[in-house]
């Protein structure tokens, strides 16, 4: 109907529908044909469905794959292999499927990717080499160079505020820190007067200073920071005058003539002890926590031997207290080749131990304890593996004994690897002590094992100069690790 003609077209032309009321039905012209409109991506997407229902002409955007629809002979999309529907994002890649091709041509397929487990799994060869990983190589790292001081011991602590990592030292001039995070290695006086044996706990520093060789016990950060500030000038108000509450270093009663100390921690019974060597007696303390400090538990007076060459705490099972070895010699026997003369704490009568005491150590001599019922002794040129009886032990993946071809002066038991100090060098040996692991021999220097308490520092010095500068270095794990294969 002509009527209806301007209806149609009124998407198109307003006009046109307009001019259709005041025309008569047979002057009305012949419709126009649509404009070409450019639609963007958006209107495309929107208005394809409404094109296609009219029969209008393949819009400018083509549903996956790219391919172009002819208005004469329509086509259905071919749809891609699943496999191909990630390619390439280059833009040239899809130039092709913008270009006219015939309906019965396909647009090429890619070849898939490989799979990067598959890629991983070529790259390794099955029958090469094992590359199990052995023990990670250790390094000294040295943190001060040319210190004049006389070290004789040394500790770490953390402080609570700044994280930063402390090593504290005992020297003949007295208590050092070194701060491992700061910009430059400095060594700060902490506390004056000869210093012989250092140990921190909870911020609580333990040592045997002064003339008198007492043990003395320090609020370790409150003793940072009044080392830090005491070269300042600062008016204190009155009320700052009356007597502190808490002290920064105090002495322990009854310790002096302190010659060493040890520290042990009982696991079962969640107790650390501190037992001290006195001129003719021994002293033992416990850390009470509530009271921030060691407390004296017991005082025994008997005659200990002079030189006291070891001094160890030993941990025993099922006991309240721990015992106190104070001699090491050489067994009679194979099946005895460890002897200790030990000081039981436990008892009230009868303090030593059936060891066969009286006999004398050798110079070079060392305990420690690696667990509940096993010792690590070292007698001269051997390192034994005991019982707390001195028996040989058997454990997994450690020998009972390891021979030396040099003069051990300290050994380290650490990563399941022990670590040998002499005079011109130190060596590593691995888990079964039998194979060599690392080893330096410098003839021009002389090592020296500082301390061991949970970081083990060196301490290096020209043999020409025994009372020159020294430097010092602490023992680190290699962070880049190539396995050997």
């Amino acid at each position: 109907m002509p009527s209806e003609l301007p209806a149609a077209w009124a998407p198109n032309s307003r006009s046109l529908c307009l001019c259709s009321e005041t025309l008569p039905a047979d002057e009305v012209p012949p419709p126009l044909p649509p404009k070409p409109k450019l639609r963007t991506s958006s209107e495309e997407s929107v208005s394809g469905d409404d094109s296609r229902g009219r029969g209008a002409p393949c819009s400018l955007y083509a549903p996956s794959p790219l391919v172009r629809c002819s208005s004469s002979t329509p086509t259905r999309p071919v749809p891609r292999p699943r496999s191909v529907r990630n390619v390439n994002s280059d833009p040239t890649s899809f130039a092709g499927h913008m270009i006219d091709s015939p309906p019965d041509q396909q647009p090429p397929v890619l070849p898939p990717k490989k799979d990067r487990r598959q890629r991983q799994c070529q790259q390794v060869p099955g029958d090469g080499p094992s590359t199990a990983l052995k023990k990670p190589p250790v390094i000294f790292k040295k943190v001060f160079h040319g210190c004049p001081l006389k070290i004789n011991c040394s500790t770490i602590w953390d402080h609570p505020t700044t994280k930063d990592h402390h090593l504290i030292f005992g020297a003949d001039e007295g208590i050092f820190t070194l701060n491992l995070n700061g910009q430059e290695a400095t060594m700060e006086l902490l506390y004056p007067g000869k210093c012989t044996w250092v140990y921190t706990i909870n911020n609580v520093l333990m040592s045997i200073s002064g003339k008198a060789s007492q043990l003395h016990s320090h609020s370790l950060k409150e003793l940072y920071d009044q080392a830090r500030k005491e070269h300042r000038i600062v008016a204190l108000p009155t009320h700052r005058l009356l007597p502190r509450k808490c002290v920064i270093s105090s002495k322990i009663p009854d310790t002096k003539g302190c010659k060493t100390c040890r520290v042990g921690e009982n696991t079962q019974q969640g107790c650390i002890f501190l037992c001290g060597a006195l001129e003719s007696s021994v002293v033992l303390l416990q850390w009470y926590e509530p009271m921030h400090k060691f407390m004296l538990i017991k005082h025994f007076d008997f005659p200990l031997p002079s030189p006291l060459r070891v001094f160890e705490m030993l941990i025993v099972p099922d006991q309240e207290y721990p015992l106190v070895c104070i001699g090491l010699t050489r067994g009679p026997n194979p099946f005895q080749p460890v002897q200790l003369e030990n000081i039981n704490l436990n008892s009230n009568t009868s303090w030593f131990t059936d060891t066969g005491a009286g006999n004398s150590s050798p110079d070079i001599v060392q305990v420690n304890q690696l667990d509940c019922s096993t010792l690590l002794v070292l007698l001269e040129k051997t390192v034994h593996i005991v019982s707390l009886e001195g028996t040989p032990k058997s454990q997994c993946k450690l020998q009972t004994e390891t021979n030396f071809s040099f003069s051990v002066e300290a050994v380290v038991f650490f990563e399941d690897t022990l670590l040998a100090m002499w005079r011109h060098g130190w060596q590593r040996r691995g888990e079964c002590f039998s194979d060599i692991l690392q080893e330096i021999t410098e003839p021009k220097k002389a090592f020296r094992l500082v301390g061991s308490d949970r970081t083990v520092v060196m301490e290096t010095r020209q043999c020409e100069d025994q009372s020159g500068l020294s430097n010092l270095y602490v023992l680190e794990i290699a962070e880049t690790f190539v396995p050997s294969t």
